[in-house]
């Protein structure tokens, strides 16, 4: 089911960065966490448990790992042939409905991060991602290097890429056969930014981006109808543009509100050639209560509009070449509210607890919880 797609995962367009920014804080430790992630009206269902590690190898390199499983199970909404008819799931006879399509899949993902530190103390970071599912691999290698741009590393320059191959099953719905073929894509990640210490208790970092994507990036299981209410009419699987080019940039803003006060605001815009635009507004604040115990509340806004080739209608498409109605390339908006406890049970074990609340314009609500130990040696 491509669960890369469903699960909650850092964008290429941000993933560098964010590793990066880690790595200024190296520091030796093993963490546990679990995601519990549910959609409504039994839509799709995520339970995931990861071990990460990072260690310090002298002064000059730090190591880090990840390991993930996702459980998936649940429903995803696509069109349909009206069962109650008699006809089959994929038939074309009789009359369609929008409903959910029940599945479980399992995906195992793993990374691995190398932070290399110069003389003049610049860094460079260089990674190894691979994911793995019935229907679905990827792999992928990512490189960034930061320069400072002076002796007080109050700025700081970046430029990154990163490269991923997928393998994809296609199934041949169309002529009903069930057939598969293993289809690939390829997608291409360009970013460069600038950092500065605006003061002693705030700082900022601009991020520019382009992605290429190209390959087979139709979504397999997602169905269309062409020619509905016709002789010719017919339930077939979506099919998308071979080749998408994104641009984009991101905005973070960091400030200390008094002693115990941080907030932290994100902006990132998106736009692609599929004529999909998005916009994403990020606002967190962290409470220190005391030395041992940070509270954490947070607001997501994110907008999009839909593309040029998305209709969620069944009597909409004829014979154009690309059509889907899934409502995903639709245009909406969602809001997700965020709050998270950390707190320090000594100096060497940590524990945190995160719930998130998501609800889309389409009707879509999600809550995701996440809680784990750290523990630091």
């Amino acid at each position: 089911m491509q669960l890369k797609n469903i699960t909650i995962k850092l964008s290429q367009a941000t993933a560098i960065a964010i590793v990066a920014s880690n790595a200024l804080y190296a520091e030796n430790y093993v963490a546990v966490e679990f995601l519990q992630y549910d959609e409504n009206n039994n839509r799709v269902s995520v339970s995931a448990p990861t071990l990460s590690a990072s260690y310090d190898i002298g002064t000059d390199y730090t190591i880090k790992a990840d390991f993930v499983h996702d459980a998936v199970s649940g429903a995803t909404p696509v069109w349909q042939s009206d069962t109650a008819s008699g006809a089959s799931g994929r038939d074309d006879s009789g009359d369609y409905v929008y409903k959910n399509q029940e599945f479980e899949e399992g995906r195992n993902a793993g990374s691995i991060m190398l932070t290399t530190r110069f003389v003049n103390r610049d860094e460079l970071y260089t990674g190894i991602d691979v994911s793995r599912e019935s229907d679905f691999d990827s792999k992928s290698v990512s490189a960034e290097y930061m320069h400072y741009t002076d002796k007080s590393h109050n700025q700081s320059i970046n430029i990154g890429a990163s490269f991923a191959y997928n393998e994809i099953l296609a199934y041949d719905y169309d002529t009903g056969s069930g057939a598969s073929a293993k289809e690939t894509s390829t997608s291409i990640n360009l970013q460069g930014g600038i950092a500065q210490v605006l003061s002693e208790h705030s700082s900022a970092k601009a991020e520019a981006f382009v992605i290429v994507d190209d390959g087979y990036l139709t979504n397999p299981h997602a169905t269309v109808v062409r020619n509905y209410g016709t002789a010719e009419q017919r339930l077939i699987t979506e099919n998308r543009p071979d080749k998408r080019t994104a641009y984009g940039a991101n905005l973070k803003y960091i400030t200390m509100l008094g002693d115990d006060i941080s907030y932290q605001a994100n902006y990132r815009f998106y736009t692609d050639d599929w004529d999909i635009n998005s916009h994403t507004i990020d606002n967190d604040i962290y409470y220190a209560m005391n030395d041992d115990l940070i509270l954490g509340l947070g607001l997501r806004y994110y907008t999009q509009t839909e593309a040029s080739f998305y209709n969620e209608k069944k009597d909409f498409f004829s014979d154009e070449e690309f059509a889907s109605s899934d409502e995903r390339l639709s245009s909406f908006n969602a809001l997700t509210y965020k709050a998270s406890v950390d707190y320090k049970i000594n100096d060497n074990i940590s524990y945190n607890l995160g719930a998130e609340f998501y609800s889309q314009s389409t009707g879509l609500d999600a809550t995701m919880i996440t809680t784990g130990f750290k523990y630091k040696f």
